[in-house]
């Protein structure tokens, strides 16, 4: 290594993790290995005690043979970067704890849950408003990453689902919305689908039909210049 070289790598500090390539891809170091505690809580709206987990999916990212799924693009752009830190025993091992975490919705999922959902349908949207009944809500982890989320009120409209790019191989969105039509098994379920939208096949896969088609539904919601389609399809889940 020549002079100039050697002073320039000693001279080059070292990026902080809250600004590095690292912490875009995997969140926040708000706790070690995940973006949710450990704890039970108490519901705001029900008195409801809610468990830290509703589910840890250690299943989905695994094809069945052993590697890793094809459709998870960012979660071997992830593994690829960890193994060129680690040592490859120690990557597997790593690999091996690797799960989906799926939570209700907690104040430290707030700003990434209103990034991904403004990124999946339009700026500016703030769902702060169901930290007040959590246990209508669902938000899938991996590690210190929001990966997913959907949200129903209690009056059973489902207002958001979406799964990061990246990460539509695992599962998410069905386990999430199937998650949903079980915290009121009594009443029928609800939603706004876009009518471009391929959701709406997995809507159906769970037992929504559709209702009516509403003209210009999104129009008020959407950018001026968006392209997405402004036309929904509202849909039932029966429960009688």
């Amino acid at each position: 290594m020549g002079a100039h070289a050697q002073d320039l790598e000693e001279s080059t500090a070292a990026t902080p993790y809250a600004h590095s390539f690292a912490s875009r891809l995997m969140g926040r170091a708000v706790l070690r290995d995940s973006l949710t505690a450990s704890v039970v809580r108490v519901s705001p709206f029900h008195g409801r005690r809610l468990r830290p987990f509703i589910w840890r999916d250690f299943q989905s990212m695994d094809d069945g043979g052993g590697s890793l799924r094809v459709g998870l693009p960012m979660l071997h752009v992830l593994r690829a970067i960890r193994a060129r830190r680690s040592s490859d025993g120690a990557a597997a091992a790593a690999a091996d704890r690797e799960s989906i975490d799926y939570v209700h919705f907690q104040e430290c999922h707030v700003p990434q849950t209103n990034a991904l959902l403004s990124r999946t349908f339009w700026p500016g949207i703030d769902v702060s408003e169901a930290l007040q009944y959590p246990e209508f809500s669902v938000v899938a982890l991996y590690r210190r990453r929001v990966v997913g989320c959907a949200f129903l009120t209690p009056d059973a409209y489902v207002t958001y689902v979406a799964v990061a790019a990246g990460w539509e191989g695992a599962g998410i969105a069905k386990y999430m919305v199937y998650h949903l039509t079980r915290t009121l098994p009594t009443k029928d379920v609800t939603l706004h689908v876009s009518a471009t939208n391929p959701a709406m096949l997995l809507y159906q896969q769970l037992g929504f039909k559709p209702e009516t088609y509403v003209t210009g539904f999104y129009r008020d919601y959407l950018p001026k210049d968006s392209r997405a389609c402004p036309h929904a399809f509202f849909m039932r889940l029966r429960r009688w």
